[in-house]
């Protein structure tokens, strides 16, 4: 049996490598559960390397960049099957590498959006909202101060939520 897989998940699109034999398996991205015997496998060796090569192809051909891929070993050319100098192998791993900080970043952003949002109606349910204790809960989620209290406004001014009291909210 193989060392290492990789995969891609289903719900996110994010590559990884997991080493195969294991029931269950998260995304190292959206950090959902799958069931590792039902994950498409791109690609099983002993080789590390290769499966890294494997997992920056996938990431590149997410970014559309046909040019990079590493299917046939560590920087080689598709088309030709050359030896990718390594500068231009380094400019292709830079262009994967922001790709995929670009996407953790809005996966980041639209789960804090959604704690943001499930808190407040989950707290709203029970009646008015302490602005402190909303604060408490959410910042466990690596939100920031700023991040809330712009959001604090932003639901003010739009109407989703309105101050019956210093410190309170109630839902508009």
């Amino acid at each position: 049996m193989p060392k290492y897989a990789v995969v891609v998940c289903p719900d996110c699109r994010n590559p990884f490598i997991i080493e195969p034999g294991a029931k269950t398996v998260s995304c190292r991205s959206c950090n959902k559960r799958h069931e590792a015997a039902k994950l498409r496998v791109f690609l099983a060796t002993d080789d590390f390397r290769q499966a890294q090569a494997m997992r920056g192809s996938i990431n590149a051909h997410i970014c559309g960049d046909p040019g990079f891929d590493g299917s046939h070993g560590m920087g080689l050319d598709n088309e030709t099957g050359q030896r990718i100098d390594g500068q231009r192998f380094r400019e292709d791993k830079a262009k994967v590498d922001e790709k995929m900080r670009e996407e953790a970043k809005q996966t980041r952003a639209r789960g804090q959006t959604a704690t943001l949002t499930e808190t407040f109606e989950e707290m709203a349910a029970r009646g008015d909202v302490d602005v402190e204790e909303y604060w408490t809960r959410v910042s466990r989620s690596g939100i920031t101060r700023k991040k809330f209290d712009e959001w604090v406004d932003k639901m003010i001014q739009t109407g989703v939520a309105y101050s019956p009291a210093h410190g309170r909210l109630r839902k508009g």
